[in-house]
């Protein structure tokens, strides 16, 4: 039995990139990627609805 402890990952690469998030959406499924990312584009669409209107 080991006692080691995880090594903990960084939250951010050096250049500022947040690596939470890349490893969060590389956890999901191909389908579950592509609903989160559907979600976002039809918040900007109803954004760019509000704001032309």
């Amino acid at each position: 039995m080991s006692d080691q402890q995880p090594v903990p990952q960084p939250e951010f690469s050096e250049d500022g990139v947040d690596l939470t998030l890349i490893r969060w959406m590389l956890s999901l499924s191909p389908a579950e990627r592509l609903q989160v990312l559907q979600r976002h584009v039809n918040a900007i669409l109803e954004m760019r609805k509000l704001n032309a209107g």
